[in-house]
């Protein structure tokens, strides 16, 4: 009721505000695979002509000004040798300044973030095969176990620094390597065949060879993943970052605590993050726009990088759009009526509930945007899941009884979240990967999804779990009565809440306790949690290959999912920290590293597939509950922007749709 009341105040707001422009197509598809731009585009856009240095290529009035003023060299000397070049629908117009959302400075899924990621690769608009970006070629030996890359000459970082092999071997030897460092790396099994971390060296100044102790088939997926980030990026600006690393300056812990850091690693990551929680603003990076400001609203500001590497096929040295800014929003309503009132151009990252889809499509042309459905990979949009490393005993042992999570599972009643929350427009389904995985089978994604409270009450009372004298919950085993406090962000409030009251009806008390985002994830690196409820992203087939399994592999949960702290150390470690896992977890384990260096689509990738994820599904460490179609919002002002598609994070959200390419049309 309170988010219906907020939403009609919201609307009663709207009404003082006025708006111009018409809506553009209503079109709607939630099942597509296929990337498409506007469908009444031109080979070139009339209007304001491009300027041009007098060269090969043409670049943006504001830096063709800056070079008139001596203060940047021409942009035919800034670009590589042989630029990237993507060809565009329509050849846009320089100018204007790009908003998104973001619910915070270090918010992940703000909606400006994965407009600027880019990788070594593209994914190609099919969603499966990719071409050169970053890097100017590549090469495979037939066993998969060498990879060697070849970089753009005369390529550089936003200060015009040259990038070359160099920063890849500092990311490598100095990074990825480096114990103290190996702290912040959460996808360490993208790097990884066997077990073993690749071997990387450097043949000249633009040619780097990866090698594998074993075949790895799906590393040039890693390549197209890779984006912004300390590890995920594959290369890193030696030149900017080695004074605060201890290899290069014996007084870096000195510096880390003048800039009031307790060692040099902490400060190392301060400076070297580029991702969605980055705060140095003279770091350089190679995205088309880069970070420059912080205002004291947190807005966070992005300005058009002089050194970008990629033109569209008339020699226009892209992005077309000046600056991009993260806009600070408090909450869902405060980034609801923003959008409405046309102050943001476009949403979706972070996710727009589909119980919202019709106030947003009665807005359109007040707006002066469209609205979308796109498809989703998700494996769940709410995932519950429990502490099976709890430091307290008891929890413990309820945490890690199948039964017990068989039970939560059967007492929510997915049909009711899907008619009340998503209107009906939700697939109900467990918590799992996509069915266009090559090994799922029709069983799992309905295993346990049944509403059945009266089976989930005999699991209950199976496993001694009675109910005290009023009847009014279940008691543990060590006569208290449950109460499991769960934590979330405001996302899956909704969901939470009836989920809380369906297992209130079992005797299972559970206190929902709502974070802001950022410290949810900081928490739940702790594992002091009893309970958590998050998305379950990253599930698509190429990412389980490339991460081995990534998420759903024991010990390897991502840090925003952590669930089992204590047994992903002891894998990390090698048994020197945390707590040893059970054998069937171990043994789960070595499957997952085992699959990764299988060939896709043999009997033995199939059957090994089938195997894990089986293991997976029956023994419920995830509750999922429904996977929805992604809500998508783009302003009609924009060109060169998607109409169809898939939206997901297996695809880094906005990346395959060239944010770089986007431009005003008015």
């Amino acid at each position: 009721m309170k988010r219906v009341i907020s939403l009609l105040l919201i609307c009663a707001m709207l009404l003082a505000f006025t708006s111009c422009g018409s809506s553009g197509s209503n079109h709607t598809n939630n099942t597509s695979s296929t990337v498409k731009t506007s469908d009444n585009a031109q080979s070139q856009q009339s209007g304001e002509p491009v300027a041009n240095s007098g060269g090969k290529y043409n670049e943006a009035p504001q830096l063709a000004a800056l070079v008139k003023e001596g203060k940047l060299p021409p942009v035919d000397e800034r670009l590589p040798e042989e630029p990237a070049v993507v060809e565009v629908k329509e050849m846009g117009k320089y100018g204007g300044v790009y908003k998104g959302a973001a619910f915070g400075p270090k918010s992940g899924q703000a909606d400006t973030e994965s407009l600027r990621y880019q990788a070594l690769l593209t994914i190609e608009a099919d969603l499966q095969t990719f071409k050169p970006n970053i890097i100017k070629d590549y090469t495979v030996s037939d066993d998969f176990t060498t990879y060697t890359i070849y970089l753009r000459k005369g390529m550089k970082w936003s200060d015009g620094e040259p990038l070359t092999a160099d920063d890849f071997l500092f990311w490598y030897e100095d990074v990825l390597l480096n114990k103290d460092l190996q702290t912040y790396i959460t996808n360490q099994a993208e790097y990884q065949s066997g077990g073993e971390f690749l071997k990387m060296e450097k043949i000249d100044d633009y040619t780097v060879k990866m090698t594998f102790s074993q075949g790895n088939p799906s590393f040039e997926i890693v390549m197209a993943r890779s984006n912004n980030g300390l590890v995920r990026q594959m290369f890193a600006p030696k030149h900017y970052l080695s004074k605060w690393h201890i290899k290069y300056n014996d007084k870096a812990n000195d510096l880390a605590k003048e800039e009031g850091f307790e060692n040099w690693f902490q400060c190392f990551q301060y400076h070297a993050d580029n991702s969605q929680s980055a705060m140095d603003t003279e770091a350089p990076d190679i995205t088309p726009w880069v970070l420059t400001k912080i205002d004291e609203q947190g807005n966070k500001y992005f300005d058009r990088n002089p050194y970008y590497y990629v033109v569209d096929q008339y020699g226009n040295q892209l992005p077309y759009i000046d600056q991009q800014v993260a806009v600070i929003v408090k909450d869902a309503e405060v980034r609801t009526m923003k959008l409405i009132s046309g102050e943001l151009h476009a949403a979706g990252e972070n996710p727009l509930p589909v119980s919202d889809y019709t106030l947003y499509k009665e807005n359109e042309q007040k707006g002066d945007y469209t609205v979308y459905l796109f498809g989703n990979t998700r494996g769940a949009d709410c995932t519950f899941t429990f502490n099976i490393n709890h430091k307290d005993p008891v929890l413990n042992q309820i945490f890690n009884e199948v039964k017990f999570r068989e039970a939560m599972s059967l007492a929510l009643n997915r049909e009711e979240i899907n008619n009340t929350l998503y209107y009906g427009k939700a697939t109900v389904r467990q918590a799992l990967p996509p069915d266009t995985t090559s090994f799922y089978e029709d069983w799992m994604g309905s295993y346990m999804t049944e509403y059945d409270p009266d089976k989930a009450n005999a699991l209950l009372d199976e496993l001694g779990y009675v109910w005290n004298q009023d009847h009014t919950v279940r008691l543990m085993p060590n006569g208290k009565p449950f109460n499991i406090v769960l934590e979330t962000i405001e996302e899956f409030v909704p969901v939470c809440e009836m989920a809380v009251e369906y297992w209130d009806k079992i005797g299972i008390k559970v206190t929902l306790k709502q974070q802001e985002r950022t410290y949810y994830l900081e928490r739940g690196k702790t594992g002091e949690r009893d309970m958590q409820a998050w998305t379950m992203d990253g599930v698509q087939e190429f990412n389980l290959r490339s991460s081995a399994f990534g998420r759903l592999r024991p010990g390897n949960a991502f840090d925003d999912m952590e669930f089992q702290v204590e047994h992903k150390k002891w894998f990390n470690s090698n048994g020197a920290e945390g707590i040893e896992p059970p054998e069937e977890i171990k043994d789960l384990y070595n499957k997952c590293i085992k699959f990764s260096t299988l060939k896709p689509g043999s009997d033995e990738y199939m059957a090994l597939g089938k195997e894990i994820l089986t293991t997976v599904v029956k023994n419920l460490w995830f509750i999922g509950v429904t996977v929805s179609p992604r809500v998508i919002i783009i302003s009609n002002r924009l060109g060169n922007t998607p109409t169809e598609g898939v939206f997901a994070y297996d695809y880094n959200f906005w990346k395959p749709y060239r944010g770089d390419t986007w431009y005003f049309k008015y």
